[in-house]
């Protein structure tokens, strides 16, 4: 059956909104948090989100990502976290959040239980994702956002065993790709696997559908906002 579109699902939410308003700065990542403001804030219009996203849920397919296939998504604030959700949507892939200062077994049990078989992270969450790749196995791909974090690792410092299937996801984003036709079947597939803490024993994973973001898109409403206000937030 033929996907038909729905705004309740995120893939097709942001491709609506960025046939309609292109030209819109929907989201600004401010880096005072990340830098005390040295550099400037990352911002994306509907455009950019549909884009990027397009160009990163065919980098998924490439990478063998079928239909349900599991990868993590491990950074600090930057746009490319909402841009590997949006593709998530689109290639019906499920994305697993995970906080960046996750370390050790406890990451390794995150990334084996979920059954990633790719990482989406920040350059300095690099250093315990290798580690925790070492020890799980089944880490086919690494795409890593080189953003000049603290305690980043440079992917060419990585050794040979530690860089395989590692590339920086700059190399995705800026090859063009032909509009990824949406591949999910039902508004209710998984798109999300979050963990909770795992304070008193492993952590354990709870799903969240496609749909739940159309619930998202309507809080606008619920708090009044209105047409150009930005409300602040935090991944």
């Amino acid at each position: 059956m033929a996907w038909v579109t729905n705004e309740a699902v995120l893939a097709d939410l942001i491709r609506v909104r960025a046939d309609q308003q292109p030209d819109l700065d929907v989201l600004t990542f401010e880096h005072l948090s990340l830098d005390g403001g040295a550099t400037p804030d990352e911002v994306r219009t509907y455009a950019d989100l549909a884009e990027n996203a397009n160009r990163l849920a065919a980098g998924l397919i490439a990478r063998g990502m079928a239909k349900g296939d599991r990868f993590a998504l491990m950074a600090r604030n930057h746009p490319e976290f909402v841009e590997a959700m949006i593709a998530a949507s689109i290639s019906a892939t499920v994305c697993v959040p995970v906080d960046p200062r996750t370390t050790g077994d406890k990451l390794a049990f995150m990334l084996a239980n979920a059954g990633c078989s790719g990482v989406v992270c920040s350059d300095g969450s690099l250093e315990q994702v290798a580690v925790a790749r070492d020890r799980t196995g089944g880490i086919d791909w690494v795409l890593v956002i080189e953003a000049g974090e603290a305690d980043a690792v440079p992917l060419d410092s990585l050794s040979a065993t530690a860089a395989r299937g590692v590339e920086p996801i700059a190399a995705v984003l800026d090859t063009p790709a032909p509009t990824v036709d949406v591949r999910l079947e039902l508004p209710s597939d998984p798109l999300q696997i979050i963990y909770t803490s795992g304070t008193t024993g492993d952590p354990k994973g709870v799903v969240f559908t496609n749909d739940r973001f159309g619930i998202f898109a309507m809080t606008g409403l619920l708090f009044g906002y209105t047409e150009g206000e930005r409300p602040y937030t935090g991944l």
